[in-house]
């Protein structure tokens, strides 16, 4: 068998397969034994079998190498598995929120009370809850409160069976948030590791999968106390998510609990939203985790130079954007001013935050700051981009498909997920988009007609785009 040719394992299409089976074939048995390989031969219908057998088993190994990989991995749950490697938690579906008033009718000589998590309802059956109490105090007439969207629900998930490493799934999908366990009367905590806790700590672990499903873990008894055998385990945790609920104004209209005087008698009361909601989005695309993923772990968990502010704030629920600036250095601090923008109402858009997404943010950035750090949080700036031009389409091409391919190709390349705040529009990447098109003979652009260099806290999102196809 020496000096017979190897196979050429890299050529891994179906006819590279056939063909090198066919040289094999020759070099072993010569021309003596099997000399006809036309596409009639049935011999050659064998070969050809085998041949499509082993292209798609390569096909599949080809595969399961991407899915080992962050940069090459298409598996929405082989990327969020990876992740955990690196402490990055890719952003499962948001909640919106919003600021909420509640009126009266009239004045009252008590103060009016409505709870905190009372449940609210858009006109078309959305669920937002409010956060806090809201009292509207003697002699006045309305009050403000914020309202997150999203339902809590208190579900028993299951029994113990008191062994350790213990799983439960949650009952609902669509989960955005696990608040906590109670066990026989005590109430457990969601933690982020179960490595460092103690034996008798009532804490636990939960994970959201690609499918927006939860599972929580407990402990082993050494980290993380094991949950008594044959007591219930109940969970509250939130549901819901996403950029339906970035409503409107004056669309959150219902309420569904009761609102009392401080006297204990109900008392009838309005609510509305007078602003946007703002905040919500989908679960992160996998091309804006393969982007942060890396930056987050990079930062180490602090905030010290721009570019781990701008990584901390958009892994933040509700944060799209975010473009940190050194404003002015003093002797006392550095002033850091973040630009930030927030999902809007329709996939692939951005929009400014409202208040109190950007006080939520501006809270969360204080834990990992550094102590000579003043922060200011500011809105960013829009700009959408029109297309407009002329191509002239190959022969045989129909030219309302090669303007289809047109638009989407506009659409990937201006997409909000991977383009940053500042990055500029080169007109020569734009021509590069579209001479890659099939069928695209030639392009003249009459809008841009040249690179776009937006400001630092500026991002360029797609117009309108308008193209006209001439035959060759």
């Amino acid at each position: 068998m020496a000096g017979l040719k190897r196979f050429k394992y890299t050529d891994k299409d179906h006819q590279a397969i056939v063909e090198d089976c066919i040289t094999r074939i020759k070099e072993v048995y010569g021309a003596t034994y099997w000399n006809d390989f036309e596409e009639d031969n049935a011999g050659r219908m064998l070969l050809e079998a085998f041949a499509y057998v082993a292209d798609l088993l390569l096909f599949y190994l080809d595969r399961q190498a991407n899915e080992a990989y962050l940069p090459t991995a298409a598996e929405r749950q082989n990327i969020i598995n990876m992740c955990k490697l690196i402490g990055y938690a890719p952003k499962s579906a948001q909640p919106s929120q919003v600021s909420i008033t509640v009126s009266l009718d009239k004045t009252h000589n008590l103060d009016v009370i409505l709870p905190a998590q009372s449940v609210l309802e858009t006109i078309d059956g959305l669920i937002f809850e409010t956060q806090n109490e809201a009292i509207i105090t003697a002699g006045q007439l309305s009050v403000n409160v914020e309202a997150v969207e999203g339902e809590t629900l208190a579900e028993i998930v299951g029994t113990s069976d008191g062994e350790v490493w213990q799983a439960f799934y949650l009952p609902r999908s669509g989960v955005i948030e696990i608040l906590e366990a109670e066990i026989d009367g005590h109430t457990w905590a969601v933690v982020e590791s179960l490595a460092d806790q103690s034996e008798n700590a009532e804490v636990f672990i939960a994970e959201i999968d690609a499918w927006r499903r939860a599972e929580i873990f407990f402990g082993n008894g050494k980290t993380g106390k094991i949950p008594p055998n044959g007591e219930k385990i109940t969970v509250r945790y939130r549901v819901g998510g996403g950029i339906a609920g970035n409503v409107a104004p004056n669309t959150i209209t219902t309420i569904r609990d009761i609102a009392k005087d401080s006297a204990g008698n109900k008392v009838t009361v309005h609510v509305t939203n007078q602003d946007w909601a703002s905040g919500g989005a989908d679960p992160e695309s996998i091309e804006s985790i393969k982007l942060w993923a890396p930056r987050f772990f990079e930062t180490q968990n602090r905030c010290v130079t721009q570019q781990d502010y701008e990584t901390f704030a958009t892994n933040f629920n509700g944060i799209c954007k975010a473009k940190a600036i050194v404003h002015e250095r003093s002797g006392e601090a550095n002033v850091i001013r973040l630009y930030v923008l927030t999902y809007g109402a329709k996939s692939n858009t951005v929009t400014t935050a409202n208040q109190t997404l950007k006080n939520s943010l501006l809270e969360y950035l204080n834990k990992y700051k550094m102590l000579t750090d003043w922060l200011e949080i500011e809105d960013g700036t829009i700009t959408s981009v029109d297309f407009s031009g002329s191509i002239q389409v190959s022969e045989g091409f129909n030219s309302d498909n090669v303007l289809l391919k047109i638009k989407q190709a506009l659409a990937d390349f201006m997409n909000v997920d991977v383009r940053d705040m500042g990055e500029p529009l080169r007109i020569s990447d734009v021509y590069s988009v579209i001479d890659g098109i099939e069928g695209v003979e030639f392009v003249e652009l009459t809008n841009p007609i040249s690179s776009i260099t937006p400001a630092h806290n500026e991002i360029l999102t797609l117009g309108s785009v308008a193209f006209y196809g001439t035959y060759r």
